[in-house]
């Protein structure tokens, strides 16, 4: 039962890296849950660049894993309705979570059409602040599920 980051990257800011660090050690007790940081494609045209991305992503997938997609035209969750999703998914889960975070211009439409679609925010952002974002969600979840005081609503 695991969770992974899956962002397609490629430059490092060792700020949001350590911030995104301090998260993720807080979740490995009770949510196993990893970073990984994929390479993104390397083309001018747009569409190009979402369909090597999403295979990319999808190249990264196992039998049984749960695929969603980080797009601005997603669903919007409260945080508390994002932990009930993940606590129902981590519940049935057969393989592991994993949470695609898009390149600058995302995944194919196809491909989101095939998985869930997240919205993190009705704002955009940079893709190293996505990663920061959903990492402190994923974190809050936890807490809101293991009643922890975290989270004040």
């Amino acid at each position: 039962m695991s969770i992974v980051i899956a962002a397609i990257e490629n430059h490092r800011d060792s700020e949001i890296d350590g911030l995104c660090r301090k998260y993720l050690q807080r979740l490995n007790g009770p949510w196993k849950t990893e970073l990984l940081l994929l390479p993104a494609a390397r083309v001018k045209e747009p569409e190009k660049q979402q369909e090597t991305e999403s295979q990319t992503l999808l190249k990264n997938t196992k039998p049984g894993d749960i695929l969603m997609l980080c797009d601005e035209r997603g669903q919007s969750f409260t945080s508390t309705e994002f932990s009930n999703l993940m606590q129902k998914e981590l519940a049935t889960l057969r393989g592991r979570i994993i949470i695609g975070i898009g390149g600058a211009y995302g995944f194919t439409p196809q491909f989101l059409s095939q998985h869930r679609s997240i919205r993190l925010s009705n704002l955009t952002f940079p893709h190293h602040l996505a990663r920061l974002v959903l990492a402190e969600q994923l974190y809050r979840a936890m807490c809101i599920a293991k009643n922890t005081g975290y989270h004040h609503a």
